[in-house]
């Protein structure tokens, strides 16, 4: 009689679902599993390098950059970075801050929002802006308040008065202070945020054409630096993902590539974004080795990983100890779990987990996919655990028949048949 999959993870492993991700994609708002001590280093080195000093006049740009032996990406860098622009607006950089070493408070407010260049072939960093702008706009978890709200609330307190028009002047008050030479801000967007804060300002948004998005991009990023300070936030750290789609999409020209990267430049050298804004970009050597003379035309600070360069990286190397790779799967787990058990990592045993960061190479999403396959398999067959040689096996693409783990370390996995396996030829 065929296994229910399902009940049987119900019943033998008390998960209610597979907890994994089937694919090794981190989607933005999200509501996923995280664990801070999985990269506590790489997290710490994040704070310190690009937070507390981007507050204190270090480096304008950082660079997130991953490295692995055969590949360089899946290793984390979206979910680090989404995970400290949650951290960073929950107490407005607060609790980040004080991870990151920073005196004793006060400490200065400051806001984060996540952006991706993945649609750059059709639009520009313009667009990125705008996206940047619906970010602080939209609750990180339902039952929250958006960065604009909390700003708005900060206002109402700063001034004595919760009256929209009063609002709206505080806001273009504010602006005048800080904006230098830009124009003035865009009527609509500021009575939005003054009559109904960031719940007001997403309908606004919503109706904002494409068009419009990619034209008008820097003057929705104007307002955002403009409430901001008129909330006594005045520092907003953007996180921008998947720059290298820049290098990577064929239909991005030299012509287009050299234009935005311009445009990134521009943001450095005039107020108020050279003293407000920090932008961190997700890199690799792929995008490196395209983007190279473009940065370098556009005088850009250096992206490299080198000993020159510290200040301004930060590497993901991914899982290099089997306790990492617990850690990923326990807070998976957790997740899903129907009852407390006795094993937090039921039903993986410890050769498993090491098959598990050997087929991935170490990366994080990679391996919560592969972890989303093995659990599916070993519930079809109905274990009561899953073995390394259960993994092996499964993996190499052999007939599977598990009697128990053998206790043989993983490392028997030929790096050719884990290339094969990797590459797709098996």
């Amino acid at each position: 009689m065929p296994v229910d999959v399902f009940d049987h993870m119900e019943e033998a492993w008390k998960l209610d679902r597979n907890p994994f991700p089937p694919d090794a994609i981190r989607r933005q708002n999200a509501d996923q599993p995280y664990s801070p001590d999985v990269f506590s280093e790489e997290e710490n080195t994040f704070r310190r390098k690009f937070i507390r000093a981007g507050v204190r006049g270090g480096p304008a740009i950082g660079f997130l950059w991953s490295q692995g032996q055969r590949a360089d990406t899946g290793f984390g860098k979206t979910t680090l970075m989404q995970e400290m622009v949650k951290e960073i607006n929950t107490d407005l950089g607060e609790t980040t801050l004080e991870k990151a070493g920073a005196k004793k408070p006060p400490h200065p407010a400051i806001a984060a929002a996540f952006s991706n260049l993945n649609n750059l072939n059709a639009a520009g960093l313009y667009p990125v802006l705008f996206n940047a702008v619906i970010d602080l706009a939209t609750p990180v978890e339902a039952g929250t308040e958006s960065l604009f709200d909390i700003a708005r609330k900060r206002i109402v307190t700063k001034i004595g008065s919760d009256d929209a028009s009063e609002i709206a002047a505080h806001v273009r008050q504010s602006w005048a202070t800080i904006g230098g030479t830009s124009g003035p801000l865009r009527s609509e967007l500021v009575n939005a945020f003054a009559s109904g804060g960031g719940t007001t300002l997403r309908t606004e948004l919503a109706a904002v054409s494409a068009t419009a998005r990619l034209r008008n991009g820097l003057q929705y990023l104007d307002f955002a630096l403009a409430a901001l300070a008129a909330a006594g936030i005045d520092h907003l750290f953007l996180m921008i993902d998947q720059l290298e789609d820049l290098a990577t999409t064929r239909s991005v020209t030299a012509p287009k590539r050299s234009r935005e990267i311009g445009r990134i430049r521009d943001l450095l050298e005039s107020a108020p974004y050279a003293t407000r804004l920090h932008m961190i970009f997700t890199f690799h050597s792929r995008a490196a080795q395209v983007l190279d003379r473009f940065w370098e035309e556009n005088r850009l600070p250096p992206f490299e990983v080198s000993p020159s360069n510290t200040a301004a990286v930060v590497v993901l190397g991914g899982l290099k100890e089997n306790e990492q790779v617990q850690e990923l799967l326990r807070v998976y787990l957790q997740d899903a779990r129907t009852e407390p058990v006795d094993d937090d990592l039921l039903p993986f045993e410890l050769g498993a987990i090491e098959v598990l960061r050997d087929v991935s190479d170490g990366r994080p999403g990679i391996l919560l996919s592969r972890a989303y396959e093995l659990l599916n398999a070993a519930a079809e067959q109905a274990l009561p655990t899953i073995s390394g040689t259960f993994a092996r096996q499964y993996f190499e693409g052999h007939t599977v028949a598990d009697d128990g783990d053998d206790g043989r370390s993983a490392a028997h996995v030929g790096d050719d048949d884990i290339d094969d396996l990797l590459l797709g030829r098996r």
